[in-house]
């Protein structure tokens, strides 16, 4: 669940910039790297489950007076998931917003000026998300994105490569080592590619004392 909405001055984007923002900011988060080490199934719903829009403003005009055309314009993202995820994505979200502007500026030969990029992530609480128009969670999320996943899995007829293992939620490949968010179950090591996952699984499958 990725909703990202690009506010920006009337006429300071013509339609290739924002098809291009759009496809940079897809690929960034649902493609890329991320593709690669998840099963197509979750992608498939992470990509139906991504929306990114633009919104014109008019007369839009900062503490120093109305934005000039003849100036690089300024931009005002918000980008909507549950709220369990937020502190966890915030760095690696804002990296990837901040990454596909750039492009846009360097394409423009733009030099942008201290504060007229803003990036904010919006969490909204679990059972206010209206997945499909019904009331849900953060789990409820996870479980919609993965549930083709899920129903076809078996991670023992993977061949995977040594210290490589499938996160049971999602079905990302993660590697196991330092930094690696895993979880001992039945002298089993399981990883997840997020904390997100990991306590969707523990809830899930109503494990305690982790």
């Amino acid at each position: 669940m990725f909703l990202i909405e690009i506010r920006h001055p009337a006429e300071a984007l013509d339609a290739e910039d924002r098809a291009t923002l759009a496809a940079d900011i897809a690929s960034g988060l649902v493609g890329g790297r991320a593709a690669a080490d998840a099963p197509e199934e979750t992608m498939s719903r992470a990509r139906a489950m991504t929306h990114i829009g633009f919104r014109a403003l008019d007369s839009w005009t900062t503490g120093d007076g109305r934005w000039l055309p003849d100036t690089p314009p300024p931009l005002w993202i918000t980008m909507t998931v549950p709220d369990l995820w937020r502190e966890e994505m915030a760095r690696h979200v804002v990296g990837v917003l901040r990454g596909t502007v750039r492009r846009l500026d360097r394409r423009h030969g733009w030099q942008r000026s201290v504060g007229d990029l803003w990036i904010n992530l919006v969490g909204v609480a679990d059972g206010c998300i209206g997945l499909d128009g019904k009331p849900t969670t953060a789990d409820g999320v996870v479980a919609m994105m993965s549930e083709e996943f899920r129903a076809k899995a078996d991670a023992d007829d993977l061949d995977l490569p040594d210290g490589v293992v499938i996160d049971p939620m999602c079905g990302m490949r993660v590697k196991l080592g330092p930094g690696a968010i895993t979880l001992e179950r039945d002298g089993r090591t399981m990883a997840f590619c997020a904390r997100s996952c990991r306590d969707a699984y523990v809830r899930q499958e109503a494990i305690t004392g982790t």
